[in-house]
């Protein structure tokens, strides 16, 4: 009984947490662009200090759910991502808008993880596949969910949606705290010793791991260029729709339900292309998932660079798309084949663990990075920078496609 409990708890909370991101997702850009005024940098900064302080408090913040409890973890979370989004709404300076990037960075690394570990330990079982796959389902149908209602509330106004989101994530937190059971959790003490220290330890002992393996180590290159490229990317593409197109005449809509939209279709197209891959791959190989992977990078370059120079919205908007969908296509099957190649445990734990890392590495200074090309220039270039940083990882497909085809 409590075990069944739990787990309608899992999905309300899957579904409750995607709705009320994307409710503020789908409008922040819009609001930093045209209420805070912010220019291409200042948006990358925006980035960074997400990014930086996710970064930086991972494996710390875990301390608290391996030590003190799950659920504690979760309620913590949600109140600083609640007064991170209370923040940005409420005061429209740029500084403002930097401390909610680091209140919601730090409140981020209090739920990675705690969430799967709370389930896994009321449900008491190692057959976990189903649970979490039905979890991202609710929450992909929750997203769409949150995009019409942040888009809705945009119409009305700016702010509205943020601070909405953020005051729901702070109530839901009560929620959580008041009925979410923790029934089977037992304090960890054998991470009573995780510090600054023990981080950069964790991730240099990865490192080492993996150098031995040509395969393994160009992994960890193809996650630091994805990592590179895709903050570029997601800071400045709802600012090249706004800044250098004219949204059609027919509809007469404002900017932010153009963005919704547009976002809300990516979306859907996005979930029935992965699904129907999902179905194809089932029993192809390793040989057919790198091919795949590697085509899906050269279309990946090619599409943020049409993204950029598209000369209409219909070109920019089919470009995006594409972009989106292939984005989207790339993680799951990429995700496949890396643990293919992965046979021990104690290996295939160190390994995740490290290609995260550096793929946040990547994020961390791909913003600076871009930000210093559209500093003198504007977010076209930007854009054109993402796409040129992302071209090393087809090279390295490359060089992957050579080692499966030698074996």
């Amino acid at each position: 009984m409590q075990s069944s409990i739990a787990y309608r708890m899992y999905l309300l909370y899957m579904g409750v947490t995607a709705a009320l991101f994307a409710l503020y997702s789908t409008v922040a850009s819009v609001y930093r662009i045209r209420e805070v005024g912010l220019d291409a940098v200042e948006l990358l900064w925006v980035g960074f200090a997400l990014e930086i302080s996710c970064f930086l408090f991972e494996i710390p913040t875990g301390v608290v759910a391996d030590l003190h409890s799950r659920k504690r973890s979760l309620v913590i979370g949600l109140v600083l991502i609640g007064t991170g989004f209370l923040l940005e709404g409420s005061v429209p300076v740029f500084f403002a808008v930097i401390g909610a990037q680091v209140l919601w960075g730090i409140g981020y690394t209090f739920l990675s993880g705690a969430d799967q570990a709370w389930i896994a330990d009321e449900l008491q079982t190692n057959r976990l596949e189903g649970v979490y796959l039905r979890g991202a389902q609710v929450a992909q149908l929750f997203t769409l969910v949150g995009m019409l209602a942040g888009t809705f509330l945009a119409v009305f106004s700016l702010p509205l949606p943020l601070m909405v989101s953020g005051g729901l994530y702070i109530s839901f937190a009560l929620i959580v705290a008041l009925f979410f059971p923790e029934t089977h959790f037992t304090p960890s003490f054998d991470r009573s010793g995780n510090t600054w220290k023990g981080m950069w330890i964790t991730f240099f002992a990865g490192l080492k791991v993996v150098r031995r393996s040509p395969v393994l180590f160009t992994v960890l290159g193809i996650g630091l260029f994805h990592g590179l490229y895709s903050e570029g990317f997601d800071r400045l593409y709802t600012l090249h729709f706004l800044e250098n197109f004219q949204f059609p005449q027919w509809v007469e809509a404002p900017e932010v339900v153009w963005i919704g939209v547009i976002d809300a279709c990516a979306m859907v197209i996005n979930i029935l292309v992965v699904e129907w891959i999902r179905r194809r791959l089932e029993s192809t190989g390793r040989l057919e998932k790198v091919g795949l992977l590697l085509g899906i990078n050269v279309l990946l370059v090619a599409a943020i660079f049409a993204f950029a120079v598209a000369g209409a919205f219909w070109m920019a908007l089919a470009a995006y798309w594409l972009t989106y969908i292939l984005r989207g296509t790339n993680q799951p099957i990429y995700n496949a084949w890396i643990n293919e190649q992965i046979r021990e445990s104690r290996l295939r734990a160190t390994i995740l663990s490290t290609q995260g890392q550096v793929h946040a590495l990547g994020e961390i200074f791909g913003g600076p990075l871009v930000g210093a090309i559209v500093w003198k220039t504007s977010a076209l270039w930007g854009l054109i920078a993402s796409s040129t940083i992302l071209a090393p990882a087809v090279f390295l497909y490359l060089f992957l496609w050579k080692k499966v085809t030698e074996k």
